[in-house]
């Protein structure tokens, strides 16, 4: 490097110092303002005065909202596949539902179609426990997405169909798809 150079840059170097360990030496006294700036705008507010005697205390910000019937998906597909009402409140509105329809050509054509809770046709789903005795099988896998599919299907034939679940909160049925030709 040209000395000419190499002493404009240490004079550079020389003038910007102080102002760089002045801005270090600040830094955590101001990271620690905001911090507490933040933090401090997220504290409960305290009660101004205790409560009246015999008053209910107040629903936590948890209890406030309605809580999901069954958490567990075991749990709510047990109930969901043997309670119709349980299938009415668990159903998206609308329904996806997709089929293959052999009737357009010479290959099947899938279709899908979005169907109004108030025409869905009861029960969507049969009840997992009497499906052995029909000679079915239930397959149940995660989604990426976190929801679960459950297969049901007769083996050795085309007769199957998939059930899509997704917690909206809640666990909900999303989508159907029929792949029976």
């Amino acid at each position: 490097m040209r000395p000419e150079i190499a002493a404009k840059a240490r004079r550079d170097r020389a003038t910007h110092l102080p102002e760089i360990a002045l801005s270090y030496r600040f830094a955590p006294a101001l990271l620690a303002t905001a911090l507490g700036t933040l933090l401090s705008a997220c504290r409960p507010e305290a009660p101004t005065s205790p409560p009246a005697a015999g008053a209910a205390p107040a629903p936590s910000p948890a209890a406030a909202g309605p809580a999901c019937p069954e958490e567990d998906f075991e749990a709510f597909l047990a109930r969901f596949g043997r309670e119709i009402a349980f299938q009415e409140r668990s159903v998206a509105d609308p329904l996806i539902s997709g089929a293959y329809d052999v009737e357009t050509g010479p290959e099947p054509r899938r279709v899908e179609t979005r169907i109004p809770l108030r025409e869905v046709e009861w029960p969507v789903m049969p009840d997992p426990a009497g499906l052995q005795a029909q000679g079915r099988e239930m397959l149940v896998s995660d989604e990426l997405d976190g929801g679960m599919t459950v297969l049901i299907r007769t083996p050795d034939t085309s007769d199957q169909q998939f059930f899509h679940f997704a917690k909206r909160p809640c666990w909900q049925l999303v989508r159907i798809e029929n792949q029976s030709i």
